[in-house]
């Protein structure tokens, strides 16, 4: 175990890559200890990759390009406005709902913070908003995209755990609209505060017309669950069919969707998926090891020495992921600590949908923490703002952020209603 663990914070100091960190201190372990031959690491690795669930990931990949290709940003970003703009901070509402749903196509923090961002912060800073809480906010809001489903995050904790996918999907829901919520009650009063303008009342007609215009979008959601929930498709099937509709919506309902720009949209979800799947494949291995060397059982010890309490383990697991968070990506942080989280939290009766979320949830909060956060990059690419200040614009949404963390960690109802009452879990 020493040398598993040095391999593997040593590969990471020498900034190696995260895949070759996971493959290497396995490879380490094997030659080291014996208890694992070569032809097992081999086996295991591509065993990872056999799962049937996993095709999810690059269609749902797919499926949000395409989506995005075809040009559904502006019509999604004009009904949101139109909806909330006579509001006061109208314009930061309507950033918040275009990232739930654009969240509910590309199931990514990154693309709903660029997609979205390229359109809404021009807008408030021209209306007169500070272009630093535009930013900040929009970096919160696409924190929406990996919890509210489909989501990235959460097929590959529920490949990783052994959950069902399409409870995860449900279980996201809840927390995805109160964060949304809480973000919108922030928004509002930051505006009243600094007397944010808003925009005249939109007439009833101009906003069924946005809403028909978007509907394709509004639609997709309730073609992924309620395909799932009916029994006609599973997650992995819908996944499918969401590429399709994603292909025809783009094709002849927005026409911007061009057969030149296909072989475009095919290398880029490739190469995003190939990523995902590459690190969930060395995952497998790291996952062997720990359940070989009983890492699991060894922590639910120590952990229950300090305090048999779940709601301490869980107070102990959101500081550590919080801290994972800020360095690591959301997908391999999440393959590297659900071998040793969730059998833990099995053992101590902690739900495992309710764990997943918790899990995801933090880990995504990761993609605003400064200094390092991928979302925070993203913005300041499409902004020019300076990373420091930006970072200081962010934590005031990061900490209402937080407050939500806290309670859907501690009201686990949040996460196991929807799925208890839609599939019986």
């Amino acid at each position: 175990m020493i040398v598993f663990l040095s391999a593997f914070i040593g590969l990471l100091c020498v900034s190696a890559p995260i895949v070759v960190a996971l493959g290497g201190c396995a490879l380490a372990y094997a030659l080291a200890s014996g208890n694992m031959p070569i032809t097992t690491l081999i086996q295991t690795t591509f065993g990872g990759l056999t799962s049937f669930p996993l095709l999810a990931i690059p269609l749902f990949m797919l499926a949000g390009n395409l989506m995005n290709e075809g040009g559904i940003t502006p019509d999604l970003v004009r009904f949101a406005r139109l909806l909330l703009g006579h509001i006061r901070g109208g314009l930061g509402l309507a950033t918040i709902l275009a990232c739930a749903i654009f969240a509910a196509i590309s199931g990514a923090a990154v693309a709903t913070a660029v997609a979205i961002g390229v359109v809404m912060i021009p807008a408030m800073k021209k209306a007169g908003y500070d272009d630093d809480v535009a930013a900040a906010l929009t970096c919160t809001a696409a924190c929406l995209g990996p919890i509210i489903p489909p989501s990235i995050p959460f097929i590959i904790y529920g490949v990783t755990a052994g959950v069902s996918i399409g409870e995860l999907f449900l279980g996201g829901v809840m927390p995805g609209i109160v964060l949304a919520a809480a973000l919108m009650v922030y928004m509002y009063f930051v505006a009243t505060k600094r007397k944010y303008p808003q925009d005249p009342r939109t007439p009833f007609k101009e906003i069924v017309t946005a809403a028909y215009r978007a509907l394709p979008a509004l639609f997709m959601p309730v073609l992924i669950m309620g395909g799932i929930l009916s029994g006609i498709f599973t997650p992995t099937e819908a996944a499918g069919v969401t590429v399709v509709y994603a292909a025809l919506v783009g094709a002849f309902f927005y026409r911007k969707l061009k057969i030149k720009n296909l072989p475009k949209v095919l290398l880029r979800s490739g190469l995003e998926s190939g990523m995902v799947m590459l690190l969930i494949a060395m995952s497998e291995p790291f996952a062997w090891v720990v359940a070989v060397d009983q890492i699991p059982q060894l922590l639910v010890t120590w952990i229950t020495s300090l305090s048999p309490s779940p709601w301490f383990f869980l107070f102990l697991v959101n500081i550590f992921l919080i801290i994972v968070g800020i360095p690591m990506e959301t997908a391999p942080a999440i393959v590297i600590v659900t071998p040793v989280l969730a059998p833990i939290a099995a053992a101590m009766g902690i739900d495992p949908v309710h764990m997943g979320i918790v899990i995801c949830l933090n880990l995504v909060l990761g993609l605003i923490t400064p200094p390092v956060g991928a979302v925070l990059f993203s913005v300041c690419g499409i902004t020019g703002m300076a990373l420091d200040r930006l970072g200081k614009a962010i934590w005031a949404p990061f900490f209402v952020s937080l407050l939500v963390l806290a309670i859907v960690t501690y009201v686990p109802w949040l996460s196991t209603f929807l799925p208890r009452l839609l599939m019986g879990h």
